[in-house]
């Protein structure tokens, strides 16, 4: 199995359809109103280095590191269900991580929804810990708020 770790364009079209199966398991879970992620387009902005997995010439997993002013924050992480458990995500949040560094952020934080495990256990693993809304983020019983100090 050969995996790379790149920077992407989200209109790539396995990137695309990515990005979209998450949109869609994000309005099946939870109300329109508490739903954040990005569209495609603003993926695409400038201040966005969006990443993406890709094993044996095909994208399976993407992330997006958001550059804020005084933090960086976690966008757009997914990987496809039936190649999860193999280090995919392990290995994006790594290269975003690194990234981080070199950009010479001092904090990483994302927002995630409630029942997602897998996501929780990667930035748990990451020492990611529990954190108050942050940005335009408003509070509420869906929503898990977390960040991570870097060296």
């Amino acid at each position: 199995m050969t995996l790379s770790i790149e920077y992407a364009s989200p209109r790539h079209p396995d990137l695309k359809k990515l990005l979209l199966t998450s949109h869609q398991l994000m309005k099946d879970l939870y109300p329109e109103e508490t739903n954040s992620y990005l569209s495609i387009n603003e993926l695409c902005s400038s201040n966005i280095h969006f990443f993406g997995a890709r094993q044996n010439q095909r994208y399976c997993g993407c992330g997006a590191l958001d550059i804020k002013p005084d933090y960086g924050e976690l966008k757009s992480f997914f990987v496809e269900p039936n190649v999860r458990g193999n280090g995919i995500a392990s290995l994006i949040m790594q290269k975003i991580m690194l990234t981080s560094k070199k950009l010479n952020l001092k904090t990483l934080k994302l927002e995630t929804g409630i029942g997602l495990d897998n996501a929780m256990g990667l930035y748990k693993r990451f020492e990611f810990e529990s954190c108050e809304p942050f940005g335009n983020y408003i509070g509420n019983e869906y929503s898990i708020f977390m960040k991570r100090d870097l060296p």
